[in-house]
């Protein structure tokens, strides 16, 4: 399931390209040290969720300086951008990373655990010339990989909380059996009654789509081997 409205994809690549471009090449920073702090901050948050105000209302150089500020890393305005007649690997970088996480509808986090940014840009040759799907192909099977051997989000946002399962029971009137099956992928989380996930979220401080399984298109998977 993609993350929001097809209408959105195409700043969304523009400005997250742009983003780590800045970051990287006119700012200095580490992209690796960015790609970490994007994913946990509340602005990356809300770009992958598609909030328009991210997305829509702000430049990749903009981006940066709100992360900068919500996170205290340094003081971003007084660098200015650059103008590069080539596209950097940290462009294409973001350019891919907005599109995969788009396409297969993860969290930043849950992208780059499976693809860090070094990763990623280590990617450039030869992928930048290929499209760019190939890239979310390759992703897609990463993550697959990871959900399976990892976590569910359930366990981790749990653990984030410092709660125990059976703490986690009685806060959100969730049967502990549940909890352990949802959390053992016993039971599929992504079909529990809205009521059920509602009040989990509500005790984990999240959104309830934040608790439910990442599922990746088989078509995707088939596709490499």
């Amino acid at each position: 399931m993609s993350a929001y409205d097809e209408l959105y994809l195409a700043d969304a690549m523009a400005e997250l390209a742009c983003f780590f471009d800045f970051a990287v090449n006119d700012y200095g920073a580490e992209g690796s040290e960015v790609a970490e702090l994007f994913a946990m901050s509340g602005v990356g948050r809300e770009f992958g969720h598609g909030n328009p105000r991210v997305l829509g209302g702000l430049s990749g150089v903009e981006l940066f300086w709100e992360l900068s500020h919500e996170l205290g890393y340094g003081d971003a305005r007084g660098t200015e951008p650059r103008f590069r007649f080539e596209k950097t690997p940290d462009y294409w970088a973001g350019w891919v990373v907005a599109r995969a996480q788009w396409e297969l509808g993860v969290t930043f986090g849950e992208l780059f655990s499976a693809v860090p940014y070094d990763a990623v840009v280590s990617l450039y040759h030869p992928y930048h010339e290929a499209d760019e799907s190939k890239f979310v192909q390759l992703a897609a099977r990463r993550v697959e990989r990871e959900r399976l051997s990892g976590p569910t989000r359930l366990a981790a946002l749990r653990r984030e909380a410092g709660l125990s399962q059976q703490e986690l029971a009685f806060r959100s009137k969730v049967s502990l059996r549940s909890i352990q099956m949802y959390e053992q992928r016993k039971k599929d989380v992504n079909h529990a009654q809205a009521a059920t996930v509602a009040n989990l979220a509500a005790v984990l401080g999240c959104l309830m789509e934040d608790l439910l399984e990442v599922r990746i298109d088989p078509a995707l998977l088939a596709q490499i081997a």
